[in-house]
């Protein structure tokens, strides 16, 4: 399952993933689910990074506790997802309406 010739399909498989969830992080579409990804990227790259010794994982410790965030409480307000549930129900989430 893990051998060379599927090694390049895995790769165009997670780099589709990465842009795709990129490009909904930034939309604010599906955002939990987009940081899910990331949550799973970023732990596998700092653990990874951990056993061979690399000093740069600041960034991907940042960036594992931002996409963690972004999962555990969502985008509220700024996304299209705060959008659509503001125009589909009232929510407790969003805060009072003016």
């Amino acid at each position: 399952m893990f051998g060379t010739g599927n090694s390049v399909t895995f790769f165009y498989l997670f780099t589709a993933f990465e842009t795709v969830a990129a490009i909904l992080l930034i939309l604010g579409l599906a955002t939990r689910l987009a940081a899910l990804w990331g949550v799973i990227e970023f732990f596998v790259n700092g653990t990874t990074g951990l056993l061979i010794g690399s000093l740069g994982l600041q960034e991907d410790y940042g960036l594992f506790g931002l996409n963690l965030l972004l999962l555990l409480y969502g985008s509220r307000r700024l996304s299209i997802d705060g959008l659509i549930a503001k125009r589909g129900t009232k929510s407790v989430a969003l805060g009072p309406r003016s």
